[in-house]
């Protein structure tokens, strides 16, 4: 798989951490289509916590070039607006990199379509842009917020055994 990350806020062991994530993620969602796959995760401000997309000038049937967008500074704060320490932070990152995954992996298994561009499907079928509770109840977001979690505490548990084996210190909640 070949990744690129475009970001300026994060040191090295952060981008080294989410490396780890987007690698981690594909052998988890997609291990026989990986070789295929492109992945460029930028860190920057943006409308939404995080969104997957195909990438521009990439068709739509079959896609294997994609775009993640993530804006950190929205991953300050908790749902309750209590601020979220370093490790925290990186947490919920890694979080959000497993979630925007699953949808890459719906994308790749044709699952997540866009039918003559027109409009968005779940397996064929139409998914309209909706109330707060149909987006959380829709399935393609059901996958993915129910897969997040899993994908995160796996990559942590094999991150802090790498960490506490070299003896370095970014311990990840």
């Amino acid at each position: 798989m070949k990744t690129m990350i475009h970001a300026k806020c994060i040191d090295a062991k952060v981008r080294l951490a989410l490396y780890g994530m987007l690698e981690y993620s594909a052998m988890k969602l997609f291990p026989r289509r990986m070789k295929k796959v492109s992945i460029k995760l930028h860190l920057k401000h943006y409308d939404y916590e995080g969104e997957a997309m195909i990438e521009e000038g990439t068709s739509t049937h079959r896609p294997r070039s994609f775009k993640i967008v993530i804006d950190p500074y929205r991953m300050e704060r908790d749902e309750w607006g209590r601020e979220l320490n370093y490790s925290e932070w990186v947490s919920k990152l890694l979080k959000t990199v497993g979630h925007e995954m699953v949808h890459i992996k719906q994308y790749i298994m044709g699952e997540l379509t866009f039918p003559k561009g027109a409009y968005m499907a779940w397996k064929g079928q139409k998914i309209g842009w909706m109330t707060e509770d149909e987006y959380y109840s829709s399935p393609h977001e059901v996958e993915a917020y129910g897969k997040e979690k899993w994908l995160q505490l796996g990559f942590i548990t094999v991150w802090n055994e790498i960490e506490s084996r070299e003896g370095n210190k970014l311990q990840i909640l």
